[in-house]
């Protein structure tokens, strides 16, 4: 019965350790590799995700290459990036003012898409798992951190 009982909850533990793993997500904030930006803050960020920013430094306009802001993962950017509420996100993304005011944004289905887009679009910005960072893109440290590095703010859970 004993033997029994610690089979119960190992296995009770173990699947809580693959749930936890299975969820958590690093993102990362990619660019075009001609863009010269190789670091920003996390409020920059945030400038660009509201249309207050609409031009890099070197004068290329910013094209914002998201997914559905109805995902799990994009609500967790979203709430990160923007710090509003998830309806307000969304609706200073959908503006559809937006293009004359603010940076352009493209949605796209998947972190392969914006890859995609990232990598033909000089001015484009966009932020995906980790595990599908090409050599096409270039990552953009946050806050002096990369992806996996100690207190990086976009790491998170995504469904």
């Amino acid at each position: 019965m004993r033997n029994r009982l610690m089979a119960m909850v190992m296995a009770a533990a173990l699947a809580v350790v693959a749930a936890t793993a299975v969820y958590a997500t690093d993102f990362a904030v990619i660019v075009h590799t001609g863009n010269p930006v190789k670091a920003m803050a996390l409020a920059d960020l945030g400038k660009i995700f509201r249309g207050k920013t609409t031009s890099w430094p070197n004068g290329h306009g910013i094209s914002l290459v998201v997914r559905d802001p109805n995902s799990a993962a994009m609500k967790f950017i979203l709430e990160k990036v923007m710090g509003g509420s998830v309806d307000e996100d969304k609706a200073a993304l959908n503006d559809p003012g937006r293009g004359k005011s603010g940076a352009s944004v493209i949605f796209v289905s998947s972190d392969q898409d914006v890859v995609k887009a990232v990598e033909s679009t000089p001015g484009a910005i966009g932020i995906i798992d980790v595990y599908n960072i090409t050599s096409g893109v270039k990552v953009v440290k946050i806050d002096e951190k990369q992806p996996f590095d100690p207190g990086y703010v976009l790491k998170g859970r995504s469904q």
